[in-house]
């Protein structure tokens, strides 16, 4: 792989890659989730696309206990308590 196409983050304590390209996402994707990424990549814009990919990034690197972490810091950023 190039420079650049992977990140890492630390999980349970330990140092784990996740990739930094759409085509890398896309393959560390569960098979029923590539669509779903994919559409969201095709419809963002100049603007919004690298929201798109850090959102999908997080999904990469996280587990799903992570999840409820998540939806309330969403809950928070978005004013709610």
């Amino acid at each position: 792989m190039a420079e650049g196409d992977m990140l890492w983050t630390i999980r349970s304590g330990e140092r784990v890659e996740i990739p930094a390209t759409v085509a890398g996402i896309r393959d560390a994707l569960p098979e029923d989730q590539r669509g779903r990424f994919l559409d969201e990549i095709f419809s963002a814009n100049v603007y919004t696309v690298e929201k798109v990919v850090r959102e999908w990034i997080v999904k990469v690197a996280s587990e799903p206990e992570d999840e409820a972490v998540f939806a309330r810091l969403r809950a928070q950023d978005q004013g709610a308590e």
